[in-house]
Protein backbone atom coordinates (compact mmCIF):
# COMPACT_ATOMS: atom_id res chain seq x y z
CA UNK A 1 0.00 0.00 0.00
CA UNK A 2 1.63 2.94 -0.95
CA UNK A 3 1.11 6.08 0.83
CA UNK A 4 1.96 8.88 -1.56
CA UNK A 5 -1.01 7.40 -3.70
CA UNK A 6 -4.25 9.00 -3.44
CA UNK A 7 -6.19 7.73 -6.34
CA UNK A 8 -5.84 6.06 -9.14
CA UNK A 9 -6.39 6.70 -13.23
CA UNK A 10 -6.26 4.06 -16.01
CA UNK A 11 -6.24 4.91 -19.43
CA UNK A 12 -5.15 3.04 -22.81
CA UNK A 13 -3.24 3.90 -25.42
CA UNK A 14 -3.75 4.00 -29.48
CA UNK A 15 -7.48 5.77 -29.40
CA UNK A 16 -8.59 2.22 -27.62
CA UNK A 17 -8.98 1.44 -24.00
CA UNK A 18 -9.91 -2.60 -24.64
CA UNK A 19 -11.74 -4.98 -25.84
CA UNK A 20 -11.93 -7.48 -22.82
CA UNK A 21 -11.59 -11.57 -23.40
CA UNK A 22 -9.96 -12.93 -25.76
CA UNK A 23 -12.44 -15.34 -27.88
CA UNK A 24 -9.84 -17.42 -29.38
CA UNK A 25 -9.06 -18.69 -25.65
CA UNK A 26 -13.06 -19.58 -25.49
CA UNK A 27 -12.56 -21.59 -28.76
CA UNK A 28 -9.48 -23.88 -27.17
CA UNK A 29 -11.42 -24.50 -24.22
CA UNK A 30 -14.43 -25.77 -26.27
CA UNK A 31 -12.07 -28.03 -28.36
CA UNK A 32 -10.52 -29.86 -25.76
CA UNK A 33 -13.60 -29.67 -23.07
CA UNK A 34 -10.88 -28.22 -20.19
CA UNK A 35 -12.74 -25.21 -18.18
CA UNK A 36 -9.60 -24.99 -16.28
CA UNK A 37 -8.57 -21.85 -17.61
CA UNK A 38 -11.76 -20.56 -16.19
CA UNK A 39 -11.48 -20.03 -12.48
CA UNK A 40 -14.38 -20.01 -10.25
CA UNK A 41 -14.61 -16.19 -10.06
CA UNK A 42 -15.80 -13.30 -12.70
CA UNK A 43 -14.37 -9.91 -14.11
CA UNK A 44 -16.98 -9.09 -11.70
CA UNK A 45 -15.94 -10.44 -8.69
CA UNK A 46 -12.56 -9.06 -9.72
CA UNK A 47 -13.76 -5.74 -10.54
CA UNK A 48 -15.47 -5.48 -6.70
CA UNK A 49 -11.82 -5.59 -5.34
CA UNK A 50 -11.70 -2.48 -7.35
CA UNK A 51 -14.26 -0.91 -6.41
CA UNK A 52 -14.39 -1.89 -2.90
CA UNK A 53 -10.78 -0.72 -2.48
CA UNK A 54 -9.32 2.29 -0.11
CA UNK A 55 -8.15 4.33 -2.90
CA UNK A 56 -10.69 5.53 -5.56
CA UNK A 57 -10.01 4.89 -9.19
CA UNK A 58 -10.93 7.06 -12.08
CA UNK A 59 -10.93 5.70 -15.84
CA UNK A 60 -10.13 7.57 -19.06
CA UNK A 61 -11.30 6.44 -21.99
CA UNK A 62 -10.17 7.24 -25.13
CA UNK A 63 -11.84 5.63 -28.10
CA UNK A 64 -13.07 2.25 -27.99
CA UNK A 65 -14.11 0.11 -24.37
CA UNK A 66 -16.03 -2.84 -25.43
CA UNK A 67 -16.84 -6.03 -23.54
CA UNK A 68 -14.97 -7.07 -20.74
CA UNK A 69 -12.98 -3.68 -21.67
CA UNK A 70 -15.98 -0.91 -20.46
CA UNK A 71 -16.69 -3.75 -17.18
CA UNK A 72 -13.28 -3.09 -15.88
CA UNK A 73 -13.27 0.69 -16.78
CA UNK A 74 -16.11 2.02 -15.10
CA UNK A 75 -16.96 -1.23 -13.42
CA UNK A 76 -20.19 -1.03 -15.40
CA UNK A 77 -20.65 -3.35 -18.30
CA UNK A 78 -23.24 -3.43 -21.21
CA UNK A 79 -23.26 -7.15 -20.71
CA UNK A 80 -23.19 -7.05 -17.03
CA UNK A 81 -26.13 -8.10 -15.52
CA UNK A 82 -25.82 -7.22 -12.06
CA UNK A 83 -24.13 -3.39 -12.24
CA UNK A 84 -25.92 -2.08 -15.54
CA UNK A 85 -29.47 -2.26 -14.47
CA UNK A 86 -28.70 -0.62 -10.78
CA UNK A 87 -26.83 2.37 -13.54
CA UNK A 88 -29.06 2.84 -15.59
CA UNK A 89 -32.67 1.25 -14.58
CA UNK A 90 -33.75 -2.44 -15.34
CA UNK A 91 -36.07 -2.03 -18.64
CA UNK A 92 -32.83 -0.20 -20.56
CA UNK A 93 -30.31 -2.48 -19.34
CA UNK A 94 -32.10 -5.17 -20.74
CA UNK A 95 -32.48 -4.19 -23.83
CA UNK A 96 -28.61 -3.28 -24.32
CA UNK A 97 -28.11 -7.24 -22.90
CA UNK A 98 -29.97 -8.60 -25.23
CA UNK A 99 -29.09 -6.56 -28.54
CA UNK A 100 -25.18 -6.05 -27.15
CA UNK A 101 -24.88 -3.09 -29.74
CA UNK A 102 -22.30 -0.46 -28.93
CA UNK A 103 -23.32 2.99 -27.91
CA UNK A 104 -21.77 6.30 -28.40
CA UNK A 105 -20.35 8.10 -25.31
CA UNK A 106 -23.14 10.62 -25.24
CA UNK A 107 -25.74 8.04 -25.49
CA UNK A 108 -23.58 6.76 -22.34
CA UNK A 109 -23.61 9.85 -20.21
CA UNK A 110 -27.10 10.68 -20.86
CA UNK A 111 -28.13 7.05 -19.32
CA UNK A 112 -25.41 7.22 -16.56
CA UNK A 113 -22.81 5.50 -18.09
CA UNK A 114 -20.63 7.53 -18.07
CA UNK A 115 -19.56 10.36 -15.95
CA UNK A 116 -18.17 13.44 -18.25
CA UNK A 117 -16.90 14.05 -21.79
CA UNK A 118 -14.07 15.87 -22.46
CA UNK A 119 -11.51 17.06 -25.34
CA UNK A 120 -8.89 14.31 -26.15
CA UNK A 121 -6.37 16.53 -25.22
CA UNK A 122 -7.92 16.77 -21.61
CA UNK A 123 -8.43 13.71 -20.63
CA UNK A 124 -5.63 12.72 -18.67
CA UNK A 125 -5.23 15.94 -16.71
CA UNK A 126 -9.47 15.91 -16.04
CA UNK A 127 -9.35 12.29 -15.29
CA UNK A 128 -6.48 13.26 -12.24
CA UNK A 129 -8.49 15.73 -10.86
CA UNK A 130 -11.67 13.83 -10.75
CA UNK A 131 -10.15 11.18 -8.82
CA UNK A 132 -8.48 13.64 -6.06
CA UNK A 133 -11.75 15.16 -5.89
CA UNK A 134 -13.18 11.86 -5.09
CA UNK A 135 -10.25 11.12 -2.70
CA UNK A 136 -10.71 14.18 -1.20
CA UNK A 137 -14.70 14.17 -0.80
CA UNK A 138 -15.18 16.98 -3.20
CA UNK A 139 -16.95 14.65 -5.43
CA UNK A 140 -18.83 11.43 -4.51
CA UNK A 141 -17.90 7.83 -4.31
CA UNK A 142 -20.12 5.47 -5.49
CA UNK A 143 -20.31 1.74 -5.27
CA UNK A 144 -22.60 0.99 -8.28
CA UNK A 145 -23.11 -3.03 -6.81
CA UNK A 146 -25.14 -1.70 -4.24
CA UNK A 147 -27.02 1.12 -6.00
CA UNK A 148 -30.85 0.44 -5.99
CA UNK A 149 -32.24 3.89 -6.37
CA UNK A 150 -32.95 3.20 -10.28
CA UNK A 151 -34.43 -0.52 -9.92
CA UNK A 152 -37.96 0.42 -8.82
CA UNK A 153 -39.94 -2.18 -6.68
CA UNK A 154 -39.82 -5.90 -6.37
CA UNK A 155 -43.40 -6.45 -8.33
CA UNK A 156 -42.49 -3.65 -11.16
CA UNK A 157 -38.91 -5.66 -11.33
CA UNK A 158 -41.07 -8.86 -11.90
CA UNK A 159 -43.70 -7.71 -14.78
CA UNK A 160 -40.30 -6.46 -15.98
CA UNK A 161 -38.91 -9.40 -16.40
CA UNK A 162 -41.91 -11.42 -17.55
CA UNK A 163 -42.53 -9.07 -20.28
CA UNK A 164 -38.63 -9.55 -21.32
CA UNK A 165 -38.55 -13.49 -21.02
CA UNK A 166 -42.11 -13.35 -23.13
CA UNK A 167 -40.11 -11.49 -25.81
CA UNK A 168 -36.68 -13.72 -25.50
CA UNK A 169 -39.11 -16.77 -25.95
CA UNK A 170 -40.42 -15.50 -29.35
CA UNK A 171 -37.44 -13.65 -30.94
CA UNK A 172 -34.12 -16.00 -29.24
CA UNK A 173 -35.85 -19.50 -28.63
CA UNK A 174 -32.53 -20.99 -29.47
CA UNK A 175 -30.58 -18.64 -27.20
CA UNK A 176 -30.85 -19.87 -23.78
CA UNK A 177 -28.26 -16.94 -22.54
CA UNK A 178 -30.72 -14.62 -22.84
CA UNK A 179 -32.98 -16.03 -20.72
CA UNK A 180 -30.07 -17.13 -18.28
CA UNK A 181 -29.32 -13.28 -18.07
CA UNK A 182 -32.42 -12.64 -17.05
CA UNK A 183 -32.67 -14.92 -14.37
CA UNK A 184 -29.16 -13.89 -12.91
CA UNK A 185 -30.39 -10.25 -12.95
CA UNK A 186 -33.44 -11.34 -11.30
CA UNK A 187 -31.26 -13.49 -8.90
CA UNK A 188 -28.94 -10.07 -8.05
CA UNK A 189 -31.97 -7.93 -7.44
CA UNK A 190 -33.57 -10.14 -5.16
CA UNK A 191 -31.07 -11.42 -3.38
CA UNK A 192 -28.28 -8.66 -3.76
CA UNK A 193 -25.84 -7.87 -6.64
CA UNK A 194 -22.89 -10.45 -4.98
CA UNK A 195 -25.12 -13.25 -5.09
CA UNK A 196 -25.96 -12.08 -8.09
CA UNK A 197 -22.50 -12.42 -9.35
CA UNK A 198 -22.06 -15.90 -8.43
CA UNK A 199 -24.79 -17.64 -10.15
CA UNK A 200 -23.52 -15.31 -12.94
CA UNK A 201 -20.34 -17.05 -12.30
CA UNK A 202 -21.95 -20.68 -12.15
CA UNK A 203 -24.69 -20.29 -15.17
CA UNK A 204 -21.36 -19.18 -17.66
CA UNK A 205 -19.17 -21.58 -16.69
CA UNK A 206 -22.74 -24.13 -17.66
CA UNK A 207 -23.42 -22.28 -21.21
CA UNK A 208 -19.86 -22.01 -21.84
CA UNK A 209 -19.65 -25.88 -23.25
CA UNK A 210 -23.43 -25.46 -24.87
CA UNK A 211 -23.94 -26.38 -28.77
CA UNK A 212 -24.70 -23.19 -28.70
CA UNK A 213 -22.21 -21.42 -27.02
CA UNK A 214 -19.85 -23.63 -29.85
CA UNK A 215 -21.97 -22.92 -32.98
CA UNK A 216 -21.83 -18.91 -32.03
CA UNK A 217 -17.77 -19.05 -31.49
CA UNK A 218 -17.70 -21.07 -34.95
CA UNK A 219 -19.73 -18.14 -36.48
CA UNK A 220 -17.49 -15.58 -34.83
CA UNK A 221 -14.42 -16.55 -36.27
CA UNK A 222 -16.11 -18.22 -39.66
CA UNK A 223 -17.66 -14.28 -40.15
CA UNK A 224 -13.58 -12.88 -40.00
CA UNK A 225 -12.33 -15.46 -42.12
CA UNK A 226 -14.03 -14.48 -44.66
CA UNK A 227 -12.34 -11.40 -44.94
CA UNK A 228 -9.30 -13.04 -45.72
CA UNK A 229 -8.83 -14.21 -49.69
CA UNK A 230 -5.72 -15.75 -50.54
CA UNK A 231 -4.31 -13.65 -53.76
CA UNK A 232 -6.68 -11.14 -53.14
CA UNK A 233 -6.45 -9.50 -49.88
CA UNK A 234 -2.75 -10.50 -49.36
CA UNK A 235 -0.53 -8.75 -52.04
CA UNK A 236 -1.03 -5.31 -51.34
CA UNK A 237 -3.47 -4.32 -52.60
CA UNK A 238 -5.98 -1.03 -51.68
CA UNK A 239 -9.71 -1.59 -52.29
CA UNK A 240 -10.47 1.71 -54.58
CA UNK A 241 -13.41 4.03 -52.81
CA UNK A 242 -17.12 3.18 -54.36
CA UNK A 243 -19.32 5.97 -53.25
CA UNK A 244 -21.84 6.14 -56.30
CA UNK A 245 -23.45 2.51 -57.96
CA UNK A 246 -25.91 2.43 -60.58
CA UNK A 247 -28.63 -0.19 -59.80
CA UNK A 248 -30.89 -1.71 -62.97
CA UNK A 249 -33.56 -4.06 -63.33
CA UNK A 250 -36.84 -4.62 -61.67
CA UNK A 251 -39.28 -6.09 -58.77
CA UNK A 252 -37.96 -6.43 -54.94
CA UNK A 253 -34.39 -7.11 -55.58
CA UNK A 254 -33.68 -3.86 -57.07
CA UNK A 255 -35.36 -1.75 -54.57
CA UNK A 256 -33.76 -3.48 -51.91
CA UNK A 257 -30.11 -3.34 -53.02
CA UNK A 258 -30.73 0.19 -53.59
CA UNK A 259 -31.68 0.83 -50.15
CA UNK A 260 -28.66 -1.20 -48.56
CA UNK A 261 -26.35 1.02 -50.44
CA UNK A 262 -28.06 4.48 -49.51
CA UNK A 263 -28.47 3.57 -46.14
CA UNK A 264 -25.05 3.21 -45.87
CA UNK A 265 -23.85 7.03 -47.38
CA UNK A 266 -23.57 5.16 -50.82
CA UNK A 267 -25.32 7.28 -53.95
CA UNK A 268 -27.43 5.36 -55.56
CA UNK A 269 -28.32 5.53 -59.96
CA UNK A 270 -31.74 3.16 -60.55
CA UNK A 271 -31.87 2.82 -63.88
CA UNK A 272 -34.89 1.43 -65.52
CA UNK A 273 -36.53 1.19 -69.44
CA UNK A 274 -39.77 3.35 -68.49
CA UNK A 275 -41.01 6.31 -65.92
CA UNK A 276 -43.81 3.84 -65.00
CA UNK A 277 -41.24 1.09 -63.46
CA UNK A 278 -38.97 3.81 -62.44
CA UNK A 279 -41.29 5.60 -60.10
CA UNK A 280 -42.32 1.81 -58.81
CA UNK A 281 -38.71 1.61 -57.87
CA UNK A 282 -38.32 4.57 -56.15
CA UNK A 283 -41.03 4.40 -54.17
CA UNK A 284 -40.20 0.42 -53.36
CA UNK A 285 -37.04 2.23 -51.10
CA UNK A 286 -38.92 4.96 -49.95
CA UNK A 287 -41.26 2.15 -48.47
CA UNK A 288 -38.58 -0.13 -47.32
CA UNK A 289 -36.94 3.19 -45.61
CA UNK A 290 -39.69 4.09 -43.67
CA UNK A 291 -40.64 0.41 -42.59
CA UNK A 292 -37.17 1.17 -40.84
CA UNK A 293 -38.57 4.30 -39.22
CA UNK A 294 -41.59 2.99 -38.11
CA UNK A 295 -40.17 0.29 -36.64
CA UNK A 296 -37.96 2.82 -35.21
CA UNK A 297 -33.88 1.29 -35.75
CA UNK A 298 -33.59 4.41 -38.66
CA UNK A 299 -33.61 8.29 -37.28
CA UNK A 300 -36.01 10.37 -39.38
CA UNK A 301 -32.93 12.60 -40.57
CA UNK A 302 -30.77 9.32 -41.42
CA UNK A 303 -33.96 8.70 -43.73
CA UNK A 304 -34.29 11.44 -45.02
CA UNK A 305 -30.67 11.72 -46.50
CA UNK A 306 -31.07 8.61 -47.67
CA UNK A 307 -34.05 9.09 -50.15
CA UNK A 308 -31.81 12.61 -51.01
CA UNK A 309 -28.86 9.98 -52.59
CA UNK A 310 -31.15 8.08 -55.15
CA UNK A 311 -31.35 9.49 -58.19
CA UNK A 312 -33.58 8.08 -60.88
CA UNK A 313 -32.48 7.45 -65.07
CA UNK A 314 -34.27 6.10 -68.17
CA UNK A 315 -30.98 5.90 -70.29
CA UNK A 316 -26.74 5.06 -69.57
CA UNK A 317 -25.31 8.58 -70.22
CA UNK A 318 -25.33 8.81 -66.14
CA UNK A 319 -22.87 5.88 -66.01
CA UNK A 320 -20.14 7.10 -66.70
CA UNK A 321 -19.01 8.42 -63.26
CA UNK A 322 -20.59 5.06 -61.35
CA UNK A 323 -17.70 3.68 -59.63
CA UNK A 324 -20.15 -0.16 -59.49
CA UNK A 325 -22.61 -1.47 -61.75
CA UNK A 326 -24.94 -4.03 -60.14
CA UNK A 327 -27.74 -5.53 -62.66
CA UNK A 328 -30.73 -7.56 -60.95
CA UNK A 329 -32.30 -8.07 -64.28
CA UNK A 330 -34.65 -11.53 -64.52
CA UNK A 331 -32.13 -14.69 -65.60
CA UNK A 332 -32.02 -14.33 -68.64
CA UNK A 333 -28.17 -14.29 -70.48
CA UNK A 334 -28.94 -12.87 -73.63
CA UNK A 335 -30.90 -9.72 -71.72
CA UNK A 336 -27.33 -9.67 -69.04
CA UNK A 337 -24.79 -9.54 -72.20
CA UNK A 338 -26.55 -7.04 -73.91
CA UNK A 339 -26.80 -4.41 -70.24
CA UNK A 340 -23.16 -5.17 -69.99
CA UNK A 341 -22.34 -4.18 -73.56
CA UNK A 342 -24.49 -1.14 -73.54
CA UNK A 343 -22.82 -0.19 -70.14
CA UNK A 344 -19.64 -0.86 -71.62
CA UNK A 345 -19.40 1.95 -74.02
CA UNK A 346 -19.84 4.95 -71.30
CA UNK A 347 -18.74 3.08 -68.09
CA UNK A 348 -15.17 4.79 -66.55
CA UNK A 349 -12.48 2.16 -66.97
CA UNK A 350 -12.39 1.15 -62.94
CA UNK A 351 -15.96 0.64 -63.06
CA UNK A 352 -17.14 -2.60 -61.42
CA UNK A 353 -19.35 -4.80 -63.76
CA UNK A 354 -21.59 -6.45 -61.23
CA UNK A 355 -24.87 -8.99 -61.36
CA UNK A 356 -26.84 -10.46 -58.92
CA UNK A 357 -27.33 -13.51 -61.02
CA UNK A 358 -28.11 -17.06 -58.26
CA UNK A 359 -27.70 -19.13 -61.28
CA UNK A 360 -26.02 -18.41 -64.75
CA UNK A 361 -22.55 -18.84 -65.22
CA UNK A 362 -20.53 -15.39 -64.95
CA UNK A 363 -18.22 -16.38 -67.80
CA UNK A 364 -20.96 -16.32 -70.55
CA UNK A 365 -22.69 -13.46 -68.94
CA UNK A 366 -19.46 -11.51 -69.48
CA UNK A 367 -17.95 -13.23 -73.08
CA UNK A 368 -19.12 -10.34 -74.92
CA UNK A 369 -17.48 -7.89 -73.40
CA UNK A 370 -13.42 -6.52 -73.61
CA UNK A 371 -13.50 -5.63 -69.11
CA UNK A 372 -13.82 -9.14 -68.33
CA UNK A 373 -11.66 -8.14 -65.34
CA UNK A 374 -14.16 -5.97 -64.00
CA UNK A 375 -17.28 -8.90 -64.06
CA UNK A 376 -18.07 -10.29 -60.91
CA UNK A 377 -20.72 -11.52 -58.83
CA UNK A 378 -22.40 -9.48 -56.33
CA UNK A 379 -25.37 -12.07 -54.90
CA UNK A 380 -27.71 -10.58 -52.53
CA UNK A 381 -30.03 -12.45 -50.77
CA UNK A 382 -33.88 -11.53 -49.86
CA UNK A 383 -34.49 -8.61 -48.30
CA UNK A 384 -30.95 -7.38 -49.74
CA UNK A 385 -31.23 -4.43 -47.46
CA UNK A 386 -31.39 -6.95 -44.03
CA UNK A 387 -29.64 -10.23 -44.79
CA UNK A 388 -26.04 -9.99 -44.11
CA UNK A 389 -24.86 -12.36 -46.30
CA UNK A 390 -23.99 -11.22 -49.72
CA UNK A 391 -21.87 -14.01 -52.54
CA UNK A 392 -19.07 -12.51 -54.08
CA UNK A 393 -18.56 -14.37 -57.31
CA UNK A 394 -15.24 -14.91 -59.25
CA UNK A 395 -14.40 -15.67 -63.14
CA UNK A 396 -11.25 -17.03 -63.95
CA UNK A 397 -10.68 -13.11 -65.24
CA UNK A 398 -12.00 -11.40 -62.39
CA UNK A 399 -9.05 -9.10 -61.18
CA UNK A 400 -8.12 -9.00 -57.24
CA UNK A 401 -8.98 -5.35 -57.52
CA UNK A 402 -12.37 -6.08 -58.63
CA UNK A 403 -12.92 -8.71 -55.74
CA UNK A 404 -11.06 -6.51 -52.99
CA UNK A 405 -13.28 -3.47 -54.32
CA UNK A 406 -16.59 -5.00 -53.76
CA UNK A 407 -15.47 -7.01 -50.25
CA UNK A 408 -15.17 -3.54 -48.90
CA UNK A 409 -18.38 -2.58 -50.13
CA UNK A 410 -19.57 -5.43 -48.36
CA UNK A 411 -18.29 -4.21 -45.46
CA UNK A 412 -19.67 -0.33 -45.72
CA UNK A 413 -23.30 -1.81 -46.11
CA UNK A 414 -22.50 -4.29 -43.47
CA UNK A 415 -22.78 -7.49 -45.06
CA UNK A 416 -20.81 -10.84 -44.97
CA UNK A 417 -18.79 -11.19 -48.21
CA UNK A 418 -18.02 -14.89 -48.92
CA UNK A 419 -16.10 -15.23 -51.91
CA UNK A 420 -16.49 -18.22 -54.37
CA UNK A 421 -15.51 -19.48 -58.01
CA UNK A 422 -18.12 -19.48 -60.76
CA UNK A 423 -20.02 -22.42 -60.47
CA UNK A 424 -23.44 -24.11 -60.42
CA UNK A 425 -25.15 -22.95 -57.66
CA UNK A 426 -21.92 -20.50 -55.79
CA UNK A 427 -21.95 -21.28 -52.44
CA UNK A 428 -25.32 -21.00 -50.59
CA UNK A 429 -27.23 -22.36 -53.29
CA UNK A 430 -25.27 -25.14 -53.74
CA UNK A 431 -25.51 -26.27 -49.89
CA UNK A 432 -29.14 -26.12 -50.14
CA UNK A 433 -29.16 -28.97 -53.02
CA UNK A 434 -28.27 -32.03 -50.97
CA UNK A 435 -31.35 -30.97 -48.75
CA UNK A 436 -33.96 -30.34 -51.32
CA UNK A 437 -32.64 -33.32 -53.34
CA UNK A 438 -33.18 -35.52 -50.14
CA UNK A 439 -36.65 -34.14 -49.64
CA UNK A 440 -37.54 -35.50 -53.27
CA UNK A 441 -36.39 -38.41 -52.56
CA UNK A 442 -38.38 -39.22 -49.04
CA UNK A 443 -41.61 -37.56 -51.01
CA UNK A 444 -41.00 -40.92 -53.82
CA UNK A 445 -40.88 -43.41 -50.91
CA UNK A 446 -43.87 -42.13 -49.85
CA UNK A 447 -43.14 -39.82 -46.89
CA UNK A 448 -46.34 -37.19 -46.39
CA UNK A 449 -45.27 -34.11 -47.30
CA UNK A 450 -46.35 -32.25 -44.57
Amino acid sequence: MRNDVKAIVLAGNGGRFFFGFDISVLQKVQLTGDISPFPDVSVDLVMNRIEDGKKPSVVAIEGLALGGGLEFALVRCLSSTQRLPRLIGLPKAIQMIMTSKPIMSEEGKKLGLVDAIVPSTELLKIARQWALDIAERRKPWMCSLHRTERIGSLSETRDVLKVARQKVKQTARNMPHHLACLDVIEEGIIRGGYNGILKEVKVSRDLLLSDTSKGLVHVFFAQRATSKVPHVTDVGLKPRPVKKVAVIGGGLMRSRIATALVLNNISVVLKEINLEYLLEGIKAIEANVRELVAKKTLLQDKADKALSMVKGVLDYSAFKDVDMVIEAVIENVWLKQSIFSEIEKVRSPYCILGTNTSTIDLNIIGEKIRSQDRVIGAHFFSPAHVMPLLEIVRTEKTSAQAILDLMAVCKTIKKVPVVVRSCTGFAVNRTFFPYSRAAHILVNLGVDVY
